[in-house]
């Protein structure tokens, strides 16, 4: 065995030098990096996905818990969390596809008449939210100019967000994407730069109108895309599948509709490993919440007038930033290292797959490959973890100097 992990150790080493970064041959003699890059990309979006739903929930869970405390049904409630945090993934895979799947998939031919109105709603929901979260994170309601701005913006945003069939074609490309994210992003900045006042803020704010508004757009494109891809012969009029990365085709589609296949693969395994790891969000940002609800800034703003949801925005959620950041990169690389099952419950072809296949067929160059890369991602994830809490935690910063 010592023999064995030397002859890859100095094989791949001898491929990073010489600029081929092959970490090694398989047993079939091909480059170990020929199947490991195509697996890296599905596994990292999966757990990107997974931590972002878990986040969210976790978050908005432990907070409703810290503001209510709810006695006994806070209790019913942080049972069912942790119930979740100890099940298995494979056994919340399979009621998933039992008791939801085969439900959406059956009343989704009704609701193909009221996809596009669905997407107006979705699309208008999340901007509003995500407007409105940022507003009072920069400026305080009572400030007149900038809450006339706000309410110029957030009209405008939702009412151009209806042109997203004119605007998104079905032709579309990364590329066109990219371009008009940054196209949206400057416009947006532009426009709250010139309605509101304070040249750092309202630069920053008005790129994350941008942000907010592109992603919202994006998603209601998705939405609208919906009947277009129930029609395919490939699809049957089932558009919620349970296995694979993406469906066989007959012919290539449009681009909408392969990114909608896509989405739609990726939301069921994702939100069975994001029950798994809700838990943790929510104790870490219920804990943090009740600290500095109870704390004197926040009893001292409360005592000047600040409306509860300002309390919320630019106190509450600020103190749990440093402990959701302390949790998020450790979990990050858990999920990356715990993903093999999901993936093989779900056929998702990415680096758990690799990994057990290399295995099986007792290909050990393949399989220190794929923990080779691992081990990268634990290393760049600390680091980060690091450089974040330095930037967001002014005391190490202070304590830096």
């Amino acid at each position: 065995i010592p023999e064995r992990f030397l002859g890859w150790y100095f094989d791949a080493l001898s491929s990073i030098v010489d600029g081929s970064f092959s970490l090694g041959s398989a047993l079939n003699g091909r480059p170990v990096t020929e199947g490991l890059s195509s697996a890296i990309a599905p596994t990292l979006f999966l757990v990107c996905v997974s931590i972002l739903i878990a986040l969210m929930g976790g978050s908005a869970i432990g907070i409703f818990v810290a503001i209510r405390r709810l006695g006994f049904r806070e209790s019913i409630l942080s049972l069912l969390v942790f119930l979740g945090y100890v099940s298995p993934v494979f056994w919340i895979g399979h009621l998933l596809k039992q008791y939801v799947v085969i439900v959406l998939n059956d009343g989704a031919v009704q609701l193909s008449i009221w996809f596009e109105t669905i997407g107006l709603f979705i699309g208008s929901l999340i901007f509003l939210a995500l407007v409105c979260f940022g507003y009072l994170s920069y400026y305080q309601w009572n400030d007149r100019k900038s809450r006339r701005a706000i309410q110029v913006v957030i009209p405008t945003g939702i009412v151009s967000m209806g042109l997203a069939s004119e605007l998104l074609p079905s032709q579309s490309s990364y590329l066109f994407i990219v371009l008009l994210f940054s196209s949206a992003t400057a416009l947006w900045t532009v426009i709250w730069a010139l309605l509101s006042k304070g040249a750092p803020r309202r630069v920053s704010f008005g790129f994350k109108i941008g942000i907010a508004w592109v992603l919202s757009f994006t998603i209601q494109k998705l939405i609208f895309t919906m009947p277009e891809y129930m029609a395919r012969d490939e699809i049957g009029g089932r558009p919620f599948p349970s296995f694979a990365y993406e469906s066989v085709w007959y012919e290539t589609p449009d681009f909408w509709v392969l990114q909608l296949d896509r989405a739609l693969h990726l939301i069921l395994p994702a939100f069975a490993i994001s029950i798994t790891t809700i838990a943790i969000y929510f104790q870490v940002v219920k804990n943090a919440a009740i600290e500095s609800l109870e704390s004197d800034y926040v009893k001292m703003a409360r005592a000047k007038g600040v409306s509860d949801i300002e309390v919320l925005v630019r106190h509450v959620f600020r103190s749990c930033y440093l402990s959701l950041v302390n949790t998020f990169v450790p979990n990050f690389l858990y999920l990356f290292n715990g993903v093999i099952i999901a993936e093989l419950v779900f056929g998702w072809q990415g680096l758990g797959t690799y990994l057990m296949s290399a295995l099986f067929n007792y290909d050990l160059n393949r399989l220190m490959g794929g923990i080779f890369v691992l081990g990268v991602a634990t290393f760049i994830g600390m680091l980060a973890s690091d450089l974040i809490i330095h930037r967001l935690d002014p005391r190490i910063r202070e304590f830096g100097r």
